[in-house]
């Protein structure tokens, strides 16, 4: 059980902690553009984390195991990032009110599917995934062993 979600924690942490430091530095920044910038800049990082581990674990894990596994990192940091991030910048998580609460949500998952979805699909078109490697190891295995007569 450790072995399997012991990284989700360790990512979900990563997520939130990209989150909340996006949080500060655009808490530092007067000019509203320029908040914008650095928020757009975490949700990049976030998207290439997620990018990043589908690419890592989609060599070596199923896919509907990847995207679980990512699902429940994502679903984890943007419930902290959303709930508990604004807290930590010295904000109230619903003073935006509930539209900006959910639009957070909803960006949070579009990039969760985009980071996601990119690194699987780059993994099946350079046939690296999992499925396309045990594939290639049969071909290999079946095409060694002697034809029967």
């Amino acid at each position: 059980m450790k072995e399997r979600w012991l990284p989700v924690g360790v990512i979900a942490a990563v997520l939130f902690a990209v989150n909340v430091v996006a949080r500060w530095v655009a808490k530092g920044i007067k000019d509203a553009d320029r908040q914008s910038v650095a928020g757009l800049v975490a949700l990049g990082v976030i998207g290439l984390v997620f990018f990043a581990m589908a690419v890592y674990w989609g060599r070596v894990r199923p896919q509907a195991r990847v995207v679980a596994d990512l699902a429940a990192a994502g679903g984890v940091a943007c419930l902290l990032s959303i709930l508990v991030g604004p807290l930590l910048a010295g904000e109230n998580p619903f003073a935006q009110g509930a539209g900006a609460f959910f639009n957070q949500i909803w960006l949070y998952a579009g990039v969760f599917v985009v980071g996601t979805g990119l690194g699987l699909v780059g993994l099946i078109a350079f046939a690296s995934d999992y499925r396309a490697r045990q594939l290639r190891a049969f071909a290999q295995q079946s095409k060694a062993r002697p034809r029967r007569v």
